[in-house]
């Protein structure tokens, strides 16, 4: 059985598929994510991505103990984190928005995944924390994404008494954007896609792009960035579509999606 169940096209759902373990990630796992996301990002037939789990359990419960309790090599479990932090980065420097549906479990690198996606629906059942410090380890990797969306404090807090909290706290302190009843979490992130997709691929890229270096850069350095980017915007095909199916009062025709064939 693969780790991962794809399913391709212009909105690519990805899901991890360990059930068994609820979803959580095994060296081969984030290796084949990596893989896979890399392919991603080259491919101009892919506007958007979502990333789910199997079953009903969990979203991911983190790294696989199981596989962490073995590695005693040194070299291994520098690899093994390395990876994991890779993987967020990867997630993070993606070209095409990626929306995640959360549901269950959302634990540890679980929650890192869960911070690393774009956008994030997730159900009302889903239950979030960072409980590695019960089992003796502490997550350092994923505590930069999540602490720029819920705040320092807040990070620190779960990561030092490992303490659950719901998907209403972790909606109102914003690492959910949208919040849906249980069962329908992929459903509504495929739908946000779909909407996402409606727009320009070109715009929405760049958007993106934008949206990520507004966080990594200091406010001087960012708006420089960004004036670069906005005028990059404004010369596109799809700018001139948009701007000119306003003022006739019709439906854009994206000039990008006619040449990707999405």
């Amino acid at each position: 059985m693969s780790n991962l169940l794809i399913h391709p096209g212009p909105v690519t759902e990805v899901a991890i598929n360990r059930p068994r373990v609820r979803n959580a990630l095994n060296t081969a796992t984030i290796e084949e994510l990596l893989d896979l996301l890399a392919e991603l990002s080259c491919d101009d037939g892919v506007d958007v991505v979502v990333l789910t789990g199997t079953g009903d359990k969990a979203f991911c419960a983190g790294a696989d103990l199981g596989e962490v309790a073995n590695l005693s090599d040194p070299e291994a479990i520098t690899r093994y984190f390395g990876n994991m932090a890779g993987l967020i980065s990867a997630l993070n420097h993606l070209p095409q928005p990626v929306v995640g549906a959360a549901f269950g479990h959302v634990l540890a690198g679980g929650m890192g995944l869960a911070a690393g996606v774009d956008l994030l629906v997730a159900s009302k059942d889903a239950r979030f924390g960072l409980p590695e410090v019960k089992v003796g380890l502490y997550p350092m990797v994923v505590t930069a994404p999540i602490q720029r969306l819920i705040g320092a404090r807040r990070t620190l807090d779960l990561s030092l008494t490992g303490r659950i909290i719901d998907a209403e706290t972790a909606f109102a302190w914003g690492l959910v954007n949208r919040l849906v009843a249980p069962g329908q979490a992929r459903a509504e992130a495929l739908a946000l896609a779909e909407e996402i997709r409606a727009q320009s691929p070109v715009v929405a890229r760049r958007g993106k792009e934008g949206w990520r270096l507004a966080q990594e850069l200091d406010v001087e350095a960012a708006m420089q960035a960004l004036k670069s980017l906005g005028s990059l915007v404004a010369l596109t095909d799809d700018s001139k579509e948009g701007v000119a199916a306003f003022l006739q009062k019709r439906e854009p025709q994206w000039p990008s999606k006619k040449r990707s064939g999405t």
